[in-house]
């Protein structure tokens, strides 16, 4: 998290889940050629809360976070994230904003010529300025102590499980305390025992700090239990809005499909 977000808690979590929106998407469309992706999809995401957005493969949940993190520019539509509108940023504002905003990609992206503390300390010698007045070595450890990796400091990624480098991206991705975090598909790849390990990881996480997440995915057992709301993405918009329990009820066939086997 940046100086200004809220840390840890011991207040129930769901009191924690505040008024303010951290993010705002509205009317956002984007094309890549005759493939219109997104096509005046809005969502809002407020302080503290999990948000998921559940989709088919391809259906532009990947396209929606990069489009909130400036890795892609939409072709219509507006995105504000912590009050700024960020299609109005120039580059060095949008760096300094992203150091707010935690991205776990699907890959975890770890470096592979880089030990697990070599990774972890990339970031922080990138944007020190944010962390200035902390401890590198003291970030590092809390960082895997988080994820219950701090044996696996000196290792390397091909070392590591598909489990771990998981853990070990979510661990980099935190280690700036962003105030939110983006998770795109984080048990893609995974057994079942180990992507629940790192759903629970992931509450755990938003408990402790009381981050602001969205996670895009189309894993059902991921929106049961880590989303405290799902949004679910369809033709391009936010076809419908609810908790899992909500969304199950609905009869609308579009929604019903993805809990026909639940």
């Amino acid at each position: 998290m940046g100086t200004s977000a809220p840390f840890a808690s011991n207040a129930p979590l769901a009191d924690r889940i505040g008024t303010e929106e951290v993010i705002v998407v509205r009317d956002l469309c984007k094309a890549f050629g005759a493939n219109k992706v997104l096509q005046g999809f809005d969502l809002t995401v407020r302080r503290g809360e999990n948000v998921m957005v559940l989709g088919k493969s391809g259906s532009g949940k990947s396209v929606l976070i990069k489009c909130i993190v400036g890795l892609l520019r939409p072709d219509n539509g507006s995105i504000s994230v912590l009050g700024q509108d960020t299609l109005a940023l120039d580059p060095e504002a949008l760096d300094r904003l992203r150091v707010k905003i935690g991205f776990l990609f699907q890959s975890s992206a770890l470096y592979d010529s880089m030990t697990v503390r070599e990774n972890l300390e990339f970031p922080l010698r990138r944007h020190w300025i944010a962390q200035e007045g902390n401890d590198r070595e003291a970030l590092v450890h809390e960082a895997l102590e988080n994820v219950g990796l701090m044996n696996a400091i000196d290792m390397y990624p091909s070392e590591l499980s598909g489990g771990m480098r998981r853990r070990i991206g979510l661990a980099r991705t935190l280690i700036l305390k962003p105030e939110i975090v983006l998770y795109d598909e984080p048990t893609t790849g995974l057994d079942p025992i180990t992507g629940k390990e790192i759903v629970e990881l992931i509450l755990r996480l938003q408990q402790k700090y009381a981050t602001s997440s969205v996670i895009i995915s189309h894993d059902l057992n991921v929106a049961k239990l880590a989303a405290n709301r799902i949004a679910v993405l369809y033709e391009g918009r936010n076809h419908a809005e609810g908790t899992y329990d909500e969304l199950r009820a609905m009869t609308d066939p579009s929604v019903k499909q993805f809990f026909i086997f639940m």
